[in-house]
């Protein structure tokens, strides 16, 4: 599923995305014209400044879009004015109501995300923004997932530096309810590059508001906030928020440690092949253990196996050998008694190959299997990584 395609992030400026290699600041992201999910960054398109000058919108034919796009452009001049805020989140609600557009879908997500930005737009254009409500709402789509990015958040809008951060913040707040969606619907798989923009963002936020109107390091102070079923309720799946809502208030209890389990460092998240086999070694059966272990005592968490090759081959070859490595993962997993809804398998191929001065002992760590562990808020667990099942050429 492409979840999102190469207009959606031109609609906002100042954007961060979150990348395994690392969390990249641009001022305007782009993604592949193809159908890959493969996020571009870094490239400079047309800014978001070009497009208020010249009065367009950005999904012309998307009309229910567009015509929201239109009315919101004048409200989009970067300031410390509280309407900025107000008018980056109705950007990034279009944002998300315009991907919708484009998976050809009439959901009640695209629906409640354009009744988001109208509720905004309309407050703007009256007059009315300054009394209205700072909380981000929670569509019957999404649920609370990330309560230390939302309690993050509402705790910056409490601060001076909030007025600097405003632009991240905002955005981050309607990644937080996209992404929870798309974790709901598809899984971790589909939403992982929305989550890590989201952290991304909250990262930029507190070092924006840190250096906002002083030098001093900002310090939030810690906080106890509500359990996922008091806020999404007991049923399965995604159903809006259910309990007391924003996470934090500022009448709540500031507390000396936050209620935030530890997360286990103890999950191995690579395993390894032999050049142009699919089969597990005695090695990776070893790792593949302690991957067992892991899952069997923590329940709630889940995986995705991403499968990947050297560079050697065509990437038609690689790809379907990278999903044949990934899929013996799982299959061993199963016998093991993993549940399959517990675990997402993606191939990458040739993708992403690691370089060393040996080549051959590179190649033997490009051809690989890598674990991505995620707790049921969509965090990504700490792993360690491990080579005692690597199979170099001789």
């Amino acid at each position: 599923m492409k979840y999102l395609h190469n207009n959606l992030y031109k609609m906002c400026s100042y954007f961060y995305i979150g990348v395994s290699a690392g969390l990249l600041a641009v001022s305007t992201s782009v993604f592949a014209e193809s159908a890959s999910e493969q996020i571009i960054v870094g490239e400079q398109s047309s800014s978001l400044v070009q497009y208020v000058n010249k009065q367009k919108p950005y999904n012309p034919k998307d009309k229910q879009v567009a015509a929201l796009q239109t009315r919101l452009i004048p409200y989009l001049k970067p300031s410390e004015n509280i309407a900025y805020y107000q008018a980056i989140k109705a950007l990034t609600w279009l944002s998300y109501a315009a991907h919708e557009g484009s998976e050809k879908s009439l959901s009640s997500a695209r629906t409640g995300a354009l009744q988001q930005a109208k509720y905004i737009i309309d407050a703007l254009e009256q007059g009315k923004i300054e009394k209205f409500t700072l909380t981000t709402a929670i569509l019957s789509d999404s649920s609370v997932m990330r309560r230390d990015l939302w309690a993050n958040a509402e705790l910056l809008k409490q601060t001076e530096g909030f007025s600097c951060a405003q632009a991240e913040i905002a955005q981050a707040e309607v990644m937080l309810v996209w992404a929870a969606a798309e974790h709901c619907e598809l899984g971790w798989r589909h939403s992982r590059e929305l989550f890590l923009s989201a952290q991304s963002l909250i990262d930029q936020s507190n070092l924006k508001a840190s250096a906002c109107k002083s030098a001093t390091t900002l310090e939030l102070p810690k906080i106890n906030y509500p359990s996922l079923q008091e806020l999404n309720g007991d049923a399965k799946g995604c159903h809006g928020v259910k309990g007391k809502w924003p996470i934090w208030s500022p009448e709540q209890k500031v507390v000396t440690e936050p209620l935030v389990a530890k997360v286990p460092s103890n999950a191995p998240n690579v395993v390894h092949f032999a050049l142009d086999q699919s089969n597990l070694s005695k090695e990776s059966i070893d790792v593949l253990n302690q991957v067992v272990t892991f899952l069997k005592d923590n329940p709630t968490y889940t995986l995705t196996l991403y499968g990947f090759t050297d560079a050697r081959a065509s990437e038609q070859y690689n790809l379907k050998l990278s999903m044949r490595r990934a899929q013996s993962v799982l299959a061993y997993l199963q016998q093991q008694g993993i549940h399959l809804d517990r675990v997402a398998v993606e191939a990458k191929g040739k993708n992403q190959t690691i370089n060393d001065e040996n080549q051959k002992f590179g190649h033997a760590l490009s051809r690989r299997v890598e674990l991505v562990y995620v707790d049921p808020e969509g965090k990504e667990v700490s792993t360690f990584n491990q080579r005692q099942d690597l199979q170099v050429e001789k």
